[in-house]
């Protein structure tokens, strides 16, 4: 299965999902926003969902385009009751602006749901300006690769090998299923450079629960990268 037709096909859920609050994002956030330079000409967020971070963004005076391939959460996004937000349906790895016409792309939780991320991360380098940055958030390799068997983190798999998953959670009486890429961190550090990126930061979220299994293993990773020529 296309990772993109997954999503879709539960785009109804994530909508519900996402704004009754049901995943980490209202914590995750915290750590992840400030990484975010000030608003420029446009800050583009790829594989936006259904708009809640292009409407952090717009709040802080962004300038904001979400771009999906999904039309039901495009179409959430533009339509938000309280906030909506300039949305088009597009592939990340075919995105429908000029070369150099960002000044910053963000995307959160989006890359490791994308089949062909080096095509993706390129496609950001090209429509970003010299100077623009990429802020995004993906699921730690480390944290994709295995799971806790009780007090112990068994990776029974190879970390080296990409390979994908899928995660069913119940919360509150609904249902969503996650459809992502395990892939080690050197696909995307290479994509990254390959496209003419540089790290300037490269961060490990973790929960900040000393009781949390979580607290030990890290759940996220954040990575700054700059556009320099």
């Amino acid at each position: 299965m296309i990772l993109a037709d997954g999503w879709d096909a539960n785009a109804d859920a994530w909508i519900e999902w996402t704004r009754r609050g049901l995943d980490s994002y209202n914590t995750h956030k915290l750590a992840f926003l400030p990484l975010i330079p000030p608003p420029g000409r446009l800050t583009i967020d790829v594989g936006a969902g259904e708009g809640r971070v292009s409407r952090e963004l717009q709040a802080r005076g962004h300038r904001v385009l979400a771009i999906d391939r999904s039309l039901t959460m495009s179409r959430s996004a533009a339509t938000h009751p309280e906030v909506p937000v300039p949305a088009v349906v597009a592939n990340a790895v075919n995105l429908p602006l000029p070369d150099a016409t960002a000044d910053c792309a963000v995307a959160f939780m989006s890359l490791h749901d994308i089949d062909n991320v080096e095509m993706a991360i390129a496609e950001i380098g090209r429509v970003l300006a010299v100077g623009g940055k990429l802020v995004m958030a993906i699921v730690h390799p480390l944290n994709s690769a295995g799971a806790f068997d009780q007090a112990r983190y068994v990776i029974r798999d190879s970390y080296t090998e990409a390979r994908n998953y899928t995660t069913t959670r119940t919360r509150e009486g609904l249902s969503m299923t996650y459809h992502g890429i395990h892939r080690p961190l050197q696909v995307y550090t290479e994509a990254l450079a390959d496209a003419g990126l540089v790290i300037e930061r490269l961060r490990e979220h973790a929960s900040d629960d000393p009781d949390d299994k979580w607290s030990r293993i890290p759940l996220f990773m954040h990575i700054v990268a700059s556009r320099t020529a």
